[in-house]
């Protein structure tokens, strides 16, 4: 358990909800109890293995003012509100955005070895890192040829024998170029080139070196896939006037709009003589480099071979390497590629019920702000655990004063009762009334006693601090005339003890409760078969309800009976309520008697 002691974790009402078998039983249990008896009787218990995905921080949570409930990550619904790169803080349409890749497609790349950004260089040493300037004394580009470089590792482009013309628009210039500086021929100069070598074979001519080289260029993926592509396209369009159905007038194409009517027809009864069904073409598969196809050749496998022999594990790519390229062909160092920066989204969460925002940041992608962000820490009351003080017993006779000793958490004594101090702090701007309800016995095998002296009281609001200054009807001194409170009274005599239906301590907007737990002792479990992780940990189930009274807007009003009462004073009166985990801490071993 890594979390420190004391802890407070609160459940999420998904937990419920989550399987449809919980939904079955809890609407026929519905129709026999009410909904309050029903959660009322029914114990949370943090140690089922579906609270382990329902507790979080109250700082993890959102909360619905639709719903009027706590909703954890589970509960909302995310949409994408926009793309952005983080390198250069561009934003990317989602018109462009590509369900195999979404990368960016400017002057952004990481390193393939290390995977830290890279920076475009000038191969000229002196204007490096500054820019020249010109006779009117502006900004001149520095001259080329350039390369990009990363800055932590020193991998740049040049052992790949890659390099570029301008600074700007890398990503152009990357796709025309092979490992090596030898461009990337595109379909229209291999058509050429295949031209031009029928036109020789045909006239007995010999064709220069060069366009032979061009011709047997093996093709990048991109270019495979845009054959392919370009290849069936037209299969589809040359089949528009044939279809499974047969051909005229009944049969359908592909690409054909009016295919719907044309099915209708075979089956509308007052059409005339029926056209002659013809036999569907059959489609025929690529063949070929210029349709996309790549033949197999078992030398590449000879010669990797080879490779590897010769130069050994130190010139090839590691698995992450190859997970980081774009295609996972490469398997030598010469081989890598710079990757293109990943794109990042801004996204909005909904709740999943009633389909409300919880959380938007804003659109502009240099801005962290959000435009709407409702935290379940600004509507529901913060609950913490903390010890009561221990206060140590002066000497009688000696100068030394009273002072406060340490208290363990991960050492509780257990059949000894140790008092705890609740604090609610209320976030609102009204006054609430909380009630608190918690087992007489603790769930699990180890069954520690519960009991909460004051489980009813009321919290003030959340007012600012010189309202309570201003409006106060005490001064200054007669504050200070006022006696001590409880906690001040028990520091100085260690006999003062809390009573039962009286509150601890109270403040602005919280107000400290005693909550006495009697631990049960460990090795008992341990005879019945030995503990499990984590299953000393005193953990203490709580269901906390509140209510209060606020200013309510029509379009929040729903009911008729509060529409009435809020159509007299303008306050209608909410309640909510949920569960909570209290970790008080880890339960010790007896002491030993000699």
């Amino acid at each position: 358990m890594t979390t420190p002691f004391p802890y407070t974790f609160y459940s999420c009402p998904c937990v419920d909800t989550s399987s449809p078998a919980a939904s079955t039983l809890r609407e026929k249990r519905a129709s026999q109890y009410s909904s309050r008896g029903e959660e009322e009787e029914r114990t949370f218990d943090p140690r089922s293995p579906r609270a382990d995905y329902s507790l979080y921080p109250l700082e993890h949570l959102l909360y619905c003012e639709d719903c009027h409930q706590i909703r954890c990550p589970r509960c909302v619904s995310e949409e994408v509100i926009t793309w952005f790169c983080p390198s250069c803080l561009f934003e990317v349409p989602s018109s462009n955005i590509r369900s195999d890749g979404n990368r960016c497609m400017r002057s952004c790349y990481n390193c393939p070895v290390c995977t830290s950004p890279m920076v475009v260089n000038s191969l000229d040493s002196d204007n490096e890192k500054h820019l020249r300037l010109g006779e009117d004394g502006e900004a001149v580009q520095p001259p080329g040829p350039f390369y990009l470089s990363c800055p932590y590792c020193q991998w740049s482009t040049l052992e790949t024998g890659v390099e570029f013309e301008k600074p700007n628009n890398i990503s152009a210039q990357l796709a025309r170029l092979q490992n090596g500086g030898k461009a990337v021929s595109t379909l229209k100069e291999r058509e050429k080139a295949r031209d031009k070598r029928k036109d020789a074979e045909e006239n007995g001519k010999k064709l220069d070196s060069e366009d032979d080289a061009d011709d047997d260029q093996p093709l990048d993926h991109d270019m495979r896939f845009s054959n392919i592509n370009a290849y069936y396209k037209s299969q589809l369009q040359s089949d528009t006037n044939t279809g499974p159905y047969g051909g005229g007038d009944y049969g359908y194409g592909y690409g054909n709009p009016t295919a719907l009517s044309r099915i209708m027809s075979l089956y509308s009864s007052t059409g005339g003589k029926k056209a002659k069904k013809d036999k569907p073409t059959a489609m025929r598969e690529a063949y070929g480099s210029d349709e996309g196809v790549k033949v197999y050749d078992p030398t590449d496998e000879e010669d990797a071979i080879m490779r590897m022999r010769a130069g050994g594990w130190e010139g090839t790519v590691s698995f992450e390497q190859r997970q980081t390229q774009q295609h996972d062909d490469a398997r030598f160092t010469s081989e890598l590629r710079p990757v293109p920066t990943l794109l990042r989204t801004k996204r909005a969460k909904r709740c999943r019920t009633c389909r409300h925002i919880l959380a938007r940041p804003e659109t502009k992608v240099s801005s962290s702000r959000y435009k709407i962000k409702l935290l379940a820490l600004n509507n529901i009351p913060h609950i913490t655990l903390r010890a009561l003080p221990i206060v140590s017993n002066p000497v009688p006779g000696s100068p030394l004063p009273s002072a406060q000793l340490p208290f363990d958490y991960n050492k509780l004594q257990p059949f000894m009762a140790i008092p705890f101090l609740l604090t609610i702090r209320n976030p609102l701007f009204d006054p609430i009334k909380v009630h608190l309800a918690t087992p007489a016995l603790t769930p699990g095998r180890i069954a520690s006693k519960v009991t909460v002296l004051c489980p009813e009281f009321e919290v003030g609001a959340n007012t600012d601090v010189w309202d309570e200054a201003l409006t106060g009807s005490t001064t200054t001194a007669q504050r200070r005339a006022q006696p001590a409170s409880s906690v001040d009274l028990g520091a100085i005599n260690p006999s003062t003890q809390a009573e039962a239906g009286k509150v601890w301590e109270r403040g602005r907007n919280w107000t400290s409760v005693v909550l006495e737990v009697v631990p049960d002792r460990a090795e008992d479990a341990e005879l019945d078969g030995g503990l499990d992780a984590d299953e000393d940990i005193l953990e203490i189930p709580v269901f906390v309800r509140i209510e209060y009274e606020t200013d309510a807007a029509a379009e929040e009003v729903r009911d008729r009976g509060e529409r009435d009462r809020a159509a007299g004073d303008g306050r209608v009166t909410r309640e909510e309520a949920f569960w909570c985990v209290l970790g008080a801490g880890r339960i010790g071993t007896l002491p030993k008697l000699g």
